[in-house]
């Protein structure tokens, strides 16, 4: 069921309330319900679009969902925290997209997937011991509260830009994503910002345990061939390794000196790698922004790769190397 107007508690009767399941909410104001509104107790399904309430009054409403299953938020601007005071025990999907919010409160035993697009804010999943996904637009600097509120995540999904990367190693951190096993890390790399590349190492010593990752490179043309940031030595040492990652894949390669630095790095201290795949293709954007092939640069990129990996990767792992097909 699908409702816009300025207070859907007028349209609802007791009855009719008791037997909705789906729920579409756009353009709404959450005022406070009636002294008879009796919740939404057999609700499973909730999406909110663009909401005018406040988190108080949000607060009772979602309360009063107790058998909810699936949990949307899209521009609602709360201008406060998004807190449910009561656990909503079999909530397994959550999303909160672009959204005027300061924090985010939940309690959700059974909470598998956490979808999460807006600025910094301090993100706390109580008693979630299950959430097997997760993607946003956060990094460095809210690593602790992704640790907070997501330290048993199992596949994480992050899409930032490399500005918000700190030009400085934070590593051998005694905490860490302990069941983390699925990275994908889509970065957007400006040519102001093609010195942070390597910078992408601090995340991934708090994931000493992934076994597969993923980083899909979107940058300018000035990407090709740059020749900024830190090498791999310059890496302050540590006796972490990735000691379970098999699997590791990138895209929008351009010879950078930031990649092939990263990919080396994560090679060498990869003892049970597998396959290794590197694609000039910038998968975030040339399936639907195709733009004039460029066979010599893709080559060349890839020939300043193919040797360092060789000469690292062990026998049986396979090196599986592309350039952009027009």
């Amino acid at each position: 069921m699908g409702i816009s107007t300025d207070s859907p508690f007028e349209l609802l009767d007791k009855e009719g309330v008791s037997f909705l399941q789906r729920l579409q909410l756009c353009f709404v104001s959450f005022e406070p319900p009636p002294a008879q509104f009796v919740g939404f107790p057999n609700l499973r399904k909730l999406a909110l679009h663009v909401l005018n309430t406040t988190s108080k009054d949000l607060d009772n409403i979602l309360g009063s969902c107790c058998k909810l299953e699936w949990l949307s938020m899209v521009r609602c601007h709360l201008k406060d925290e998004w807190k449910v005071t009561q656990p909503l025990s079999r909530l397994h999907y959550l999303r909160a997209m672009h959204c005027d919010i300061t924090k985010i409160d939940f309690h959700g035993a059974n909470l598998s997937t956490f979808v999460y697009n807006g600025p910094f804010i301090p993100i706390a999943l109580r008693r979630v011991s299950k959430l097997e996904s997760f993607s946003g637009t956060t990094f460095q600097h809210a690593l602790a509260s992704l640790l907070d509120g997501l330290p048993d995540v199992q596949n994480l999904t992050l899409l930032f830009s490399c500005q918000w990367l700190e030009t400085r190693w934070v590593l051998n951190s005694p905490r860490m994503f302990s069941q983390l096993r699925h990275v994908q890390i889509l970065l957007i790399v400006s040519d102001e910002d093609e010195d942070k590349i390597m910078y992408l190492v601090s995340f991934l010593r708090a994931a000493p345990f992934i076994e597969k990752l993923e980083v899909h490179f979107l940058g300018l043309p000035t990407l090709w061939f740059a020749n900024d940031g830190p090498l791999r030595q310059e890496i302050p040492t540590s006796e972490y390794k990735y000691v379970n990652l098999k699997n590791v894949r990138v895209t929008g390669f351009r010879g950078a000196r930031g990649q092939i630095e990263f990919l080396v790095h994560v090679v060498e201290n990869a003892p049970a790698i597998q396959v290794v795949t590197v694609d000039t293709t910038q998968r975030l954007t040339d399936a639907y922004d195709p733009y004039e092939a460029t066979p010599t640069l893709d080559s060349a990129a890839l020939d300043m790769v193919r040797g360092p990996l060789l000469k690292r990767l062990p026998s049986h792992a396979k090196l599986s190397l592309f350039k952009i097909d027009r």
